[in-house]
């Protein structure tokens, strides 16, 4: 019989919590919203490539864009890399050189698995680019600097120098589907043309 009331009364007790369990807390959940700020994105390094490996005539420069998770936990979705990169010479702003990118300019592919990209806070992702110095309409800008008094202007033997000239670049990219399209800062460089000389 006490085996009866002991049972009885834990059911009791038990009945009871469900009970205000249930009826105890009306308030609702907040609606999930995605986090803001996730990722920065800003050009990190301009390297204008050395004579040994781009010589006069076919100069080039390397451009590396970084983006980095500002968020304080990891960040993982899916992926559609797609953007552009607008190279403008600041004397000349109608010249100007557009580039699209996509997860082929990734400096590390292996980055994105089964269509997805895991960044952990502070983790970056960065992409490359090489320049040819070919604007859009196919035009090689180094020879329209200034060269001018060629032979006063020697930096290095057989190699004439021209004016350095400043070129402006502007980047958006959308790197995951959830977030919208990134900017990010306007970035500037300078470029010294150079020309062979007898």
């Amino acid at each position: 019989m006490r085996f009866n009331n002991v049972t009885t009364g834990l059911l009791r007790c038990l009945l009871g919590a469900i009970m205000m369990a249930g009826y105890g807390c009306k308030e609702n959940l907040p609606v999930y919203q995605d986090p803001q700020d996730v990722l920065s994105l800003r050009i990190v390094a301009v390297e204008q490539l050395d004579d040994h490996i781009a010589p006069p005539g076919r100069q080039a420069v390397r451009i590396v864009l970084q983006g980095v998770n500002l968020f304080d936990e990891p960040f993982l979705d899916s992926v559609n890399i797609e953007g552009t990169m607008r190279i403008i010479w600041e004397r000349q702003p109608f010249r100007v050189k557009t580039f699209q990118l996509t997860r082929r300019d990734l400096s590390d592919p292996s980055m994105v698995i089964n269509g997805k990209m895991l960044l952990l806070p502070g983790q970056s992702f960065a992409m490359e680019v090489v320049w040819n110095m070919r604007s859009d309409d196919g035009i090689y800008l180094p020879a329209l600097m200034n060269f001018a008094w060629l032979t006063r202007r020697l930096c290095a033997p057989g190699i004439a120098c021209a004016d350095p000239e400043t070129f402006l670049v502007e980047t958006s990219l959308k790197v995951y589907d959830r977030l919208g399209v990134l900017r990010a800062p306007t970035a500037e460089f300078t470029f010294v043309a150079h020309v062979n000389i007898p």
